[in-house]
């Protein structure tokens, strides 16, 4: 589409959501939790945000069911889904009208911290994180996040991806670095 043809906001803002459809991103659950009470959301936006100290950086809608908890809990979970754990990802999108406790199934979930959120037992990777700061912008919350504790599956098995609108594994097997 020619630049003249972006002039209002509305075409402008769809190019943009067809452009990042391009962008394929690793399918995350984002939990949090305070006592039985437990969240979370599924996220494509999360990513490394510094190696020194370890930190994160995720986004996700102010208005989202888990921000309010987020805000309060100051803890979070990152876990990065494998290939065939697509059921996860759609129960945490909360499309279906799964809310709090029923995102988490009968999975299995496991604390790396007495005081930290719930971590998907067998996910490619697991942290614990906790919230450094959260920027209110454009209707998001920007979560940076500094983590505390990391397990990662070292067999290194296929993660779940999101691209153009769907989801989906990488091709072919993959070496771990050594």
């Amino acid at each position: 589409m020619p630049p003249e043809a972006m002039d209002d906001a509305g075409t402008l803002s769809h190019c943009f959501v067809q452009a990042m459809r391009g962008f394929a991103g690793a399918v995350c659950v984002v939990t949090v939790a305070e006592g039985a009470q437990r969240s979370g959301f599924t996220a494509t936006s999360v990513s490394s945000f510094s190696a020194q100290p370890p930190m994160v950086v995720a986004s996700l809608k102010a208005t989202s069911s888990s921000a309010e908890l987020l805000e309060r809990t100051r803890r979070f979970g990152v876990n990065l889904l494998r290939a065939e754990q697509r059921a996860i990802a759609e129960r945490f999108t909360g499309f279906r009208g799964e809310q709090g406790e029923a995102r988490y199934g009968d999975d299995e979930w496991v604390y790396a911290l007495p005081d930290g959120a719930p971590l998907l037992a067998d996910s490619v990777v697991a942290m614990d994180c906790e919230v450094e700061e959260l920027i209110v912008r454009h209707g998001h919350l920007l979560i940076i996040g500094r983590v505390r504790a990391v397990n990662h599956d070292e067999s290194a098995p296929r993660p779940l991806v999101y691209w153009q609108g769907q989801y989906t594994a990488p091709a072919g097997t993959f070496a771990a670095a050594r």
